[in-house]
């Protein structure tokens, strides 16, 4: 290396100067101003290869959680456009764009990686803008949920290196641009758009809707369109192009339905309200007074010794054994609130969450109850500011939304509380009352008040003190507490003989934070499948009765509304009464579906069931279309 003999001077190049270009990077100093040759330009191969690490490391990291694993080629042509666009823009831009360019984008995806880990660790699936939008959550979730994969770290940690060393290597290039960069970074800056479009264009073409297909493409094809589930959404399309293209629809929603679009969502409904046919249970609890109680974080496993009046309800009533409920956000009490109370799947893939506030719902539970001549009310403990009930809550058709503050709730944490709302819930006749428990919630531990309340009767219950159980147990009590007072409330009251009882829970319990725990408790081996949940309903003149065919959430609202004879003529619902001869089985967000003895996994690689795997498409796409494109409103 020639050692210099004199001070660098800053105003002229090294190499007028006589230092050597290896000597001019190794100290960060201008080498030439003309085209000093191919090997200082060379810092555009850590830059280019850092965009790639990243994605490549987040796509391992979650190989087995999607459809399609990470050497799936259109995402990692994807990611090869983006990675060329991106060096494309580097190589040509002067000085102080070419900085932002090469360190903001690529920090903010570093940023968005890590979000994606913790977003897996807490919610099994990736993050996407839209759960920004949700107004006002004031989400429970708690540092104690969210853990960021070694590996993705490690990919993070490579990437920023690899950003810094191009950074190193960067200072010996001309500050300005010659025309040999320029002409280069342009080139590479059009490859780049071109492969991206291509790959959209080639493997992910809009298709004819109408026309349901059910093979391994068509699948892809829908989780990069539909944005159903963000976990396959990325998988199948890579980091950079997932990112975009969740960021643009929340930007700009497609809101408007097409002519076609309508005419789809007109045609199934037509054909599913041929289909209907009365049953046996059809009207049969008409006028009788309703309480649906939607059960935060209450377990199959918790409804034996733990729950006794819950229990005793469920066994003298109609339950559904082969129930589940599906999470298509990240919300997840939301996501059953909404798909209960609507029928309908709730906002995914760059919906704007405003939809829950805008858009009309004449097909509502509480709708349909009101048009029948009830007073339709919800109450929870939160505030309405909670994933904005205060506006969602009388947009779907509830009178007046009652937090725990208006009920007068001595400890909003305490379930048994929710009684002091009794005479509201009540107060009038037929009345239709949505209550939302909170007890079971987390997190968990020591400290949190709802354990304080019960540690002594849990820990003399609980069957086994690992893990979170113990904790669990006590939400569990806490909940039951409340439902032994409600049902005495109601019979001083001269009301249970004549008020019908609906119980769901809105998730499995994943406040346990060990899912591997859950699986044991539960006797299952995948994900769906913990999703097993609770559905029954109660009423003094029902025969106890247990239901096998496979139910979701979508089926509560169509099954409430044959046993109360609501009419849901020219509704569109994704899913049926659990108590005629349609459904029978239940579709997750990854497409993949469980008819009560067979499971289909989306990954399996088959098509297994090829009509049902096409009419789960048709539901899924039409549900989409009915809430962004707001169908039920009037011109």
């Amino acid at each position: 290396m020639k050692q210099p003999e004199k001070k660098f001077d800053k105003t002229q190049p090294g190499k007028d100067q006589g230092f050597s270009l290896a000597w001019c990077l190794a100290h960060d100093k201008l080498y030439s101003r003309e085209v000093p040759g191919l090997l200082p330009y060379l810092y555009i191969i850590p830059f280019f290869l850092a965009y790639l690490v990243l994605d490549i490391s987040l796509r391992f990291t979650y190989r087995g959680m999607g459809i399609v694993g990470v050497k799936y080629l259109p995402a990692c042509l994807f990611t090869l456009g983006w990675a060329l666009i991106m060096a494309g823009l580097v190589f040509f831009l002067p000085k102080a764009p070419r900085w932002f360019f090469r360190c903001v984008p690529l920090v903010t995806c570093v940023v968005i990686t890590v979000t994606h880990s913790g977003f897996m660790s807490a919610f099994r699936r990736f993050f996407s803008f839209s759960v920004l939008t949700y107004g006002g959550t004031g989400s429970f979730m708690d540092a104690s949920y969210i853990s960021i994969n070694w590996k993705v770290v490690a990919g993070c940690t490579i990437t920023v290196l690899l950003m810094m060393t191009s950074g190193r290597l960067l200072k010996v290039i001309p500050p300005k641009p010659v025309k040999q960069s320029v002409l280069t970074g342009v080139g590479v800056f059009v490859v780049g758009i071109v492969l991206v479009v291509f790959t959209h264009v080639h493997f992910f073409p809009v298709v004819d809707t109408v026309i349901w297909q059910s093979d391994a493409d068509s699948a892809q094809r829908t989780a990069y369109h539909e944005m159903n589930d963000t976990t396959n959404a990325l998988m199948v399309s890579g980091l950079y192009q997932y990112t975009v293209r969740d960021l643009w629809r929340q930007l700009f929603p497609t809101d408007v339905l097409s002519d076609e679009e309508r005419q789809q969502i007109d045609d199934y409904v037509a054909q599913y309200e041929a289909n209907q046919k009365d049953n046996q249970y059809t009207g049969l609890l008409a006028g009788k007074n309703v309480m649906m109680i939607q059960l935060e974080a209450i377990d199959t496993w918790m409804l034996t010794d733990y729950m006794p009046n819950l229990a005793k309800l469920k066994a003298e009533g109609i339950s559904f054994v082969n129930h589940y409920t599906p999470a298509y956000i990240t919300a997840g009490t939301f996501n059953t609130e909404f798909m209960a109370n609507t029928g309908l799947l709730p906002a995914t893939g760059g919906i704007p969450t405003a939809v829950y506030t805008d858009n009309s719902f004449p097909y509502s539970m509480a709708n349909l109850f009101e048009k029948a001549g009830y007073r339709s009310q919800s109450f929870h403990n939160s505030d309405g500011t909670v994933y904005d009930r205060d506006h969602i809550h009388p947009n779907l058709g509830y009178e007046k939304y009652h937090s725990g503050t208006d009920m007068e709730m001595e400890t909003h944490a305490l379930d048994r509380h929710l009684i002091n709302g009794f005479d509201e819930m009540t107060a009038a006749d037929p009345f239709y009352s949505f209550l939302i428990t909170y007890s079971a919630h987390g997190p968990y531990g020591e400290e949190n008040p709802i354990y304080q309340a019960n540690a002594q009767e849990a820990k003399a219950a609980a069957k086994r003190t690992d893990g979170n159980y113990v904790y669990a147990v006590a939400g569990a009590i806490e909940t039951d507490r409340f439902i032994g007072e409600l049902m005495d409330k109601l019979e001083e009251r001269g009301l249970l003989e004549d008020t019908v009882l609906i119980f769901y829970a809105d998730h499995y319990d994943y406040y346990m934070m060990d899912d591997t725990l859950n699986m044991e408790l539960k006797g299952v081996d995948n994900m769906n499948l913990l999703q097993h949940t609770d559905f029954f309903i109660w009423s003094a003149d029902l025969e106890a009765a247990q239901i096998d065919k496979a139910t979701s959430t979508l089926d509560i609202l169509p099954t409430v509304a044959n046993l109360f004879g609501l009419d849901t003529t020219g509704a569109f619902l994704a899913g049926h009464d659990a108590l005629g001869d349609q459904g029978g089985y239940v579709f997750f967000a990854d497409g993949s579906w469980f008819d009560g003895t067979t499971y289909w996994s989306s990954k399996s690689g088959d098509g297994g069931d090829a009509q049902r795997t096409a009419e789960i498409s048709q539901v899924t796409t039409l549900s989409n279309r009915v809430l962004s494109g707001d169908y039920y409103r009037e011109e």
